[in-house]
């Protein structure tokens, strides 16, 4: 019955109303931009990111074939839109960490410590999480932000990324091990 209802929306969408695209989008937004934002490193790109999506998927509903997860369409449109953000920042500026940036939305967001000392600890953190990811190819990165932060199953991942499930395996081995490597120094004892 739940899948009736999502067919009834996106019909509704695809003629062009607006509320009911609106209603499929709710139950996956906040996902949406946190992939964004673990792409972009940052909470403005982030949220440039998730917009630009939105517009694009609305324009695009009418291409929208009832053959696969309307959330997985969505997803794929935030992870490509992404992607392009990247390389259009990459042309411009040719470095895409900013990591005070990156910082800036990981205090905003994801910062829980309370003491100064679990502050100081928790940005320095950050900070090497963020600069580690920047290492990883575009790929690997997607593969990493869905599967390991937003809990996507290999199947899904594999779905939004548009390939197999043996290329995100990949994508995830060559990730974690380029993550260990930038992080080791900070999980050894001294």
């Amino acid at each position: 019955m739940l899948r009736d209802s999502e067919e009834e929306l996106i019909s509704a969408a695809q003629a062009g109303n607006i509320a009911a695209f609106e209603r499929l989008v709710r139950p996956v937004e906040r996902q949406m931009l946190a992939v964004a934002a673990g792409i972009a490193q940052n909470a403005e790109d982030a949220n440039d990111i998730f917009q630009d999506a939105m517009i694009s998927a609305f324009k695009g509903i009418g291409t929208f074939k009832m053959g696969s997860k309307f959330s997985t369409w969505m997803h794929r449109i935030v992870v490509n839109t992404s992607l392009s953000y990247r390389r259009k920042l990459k042309r411009v500026w040719q470095h895409t960490t900013e990591l005070d940036e990156g910082m800036e939305y990981e205090e905003q967001h994801c910062n829980n410590a309370h003491s100064p000392e679990e502050s100081m600890i928790s940005t320095e953190l950050n900070t090497q999480l963020n600069t580690a990811l920047a290492t990883l190819t575009e790929r690997e990165r997607i593969a990493f932000v869905l599967c390991h932060q937003q809990e996507f199953k290999i199947r899904e991942t594999a779905a939004v990324m548009d390939c197999n499930e043996n290329s995100v395996k990949v994508y995830l081995f060559r990730a974690r091990g380029k993550l260990r490597k930038q992080l080791d120094p900070y999980y050894k004892p001294e």
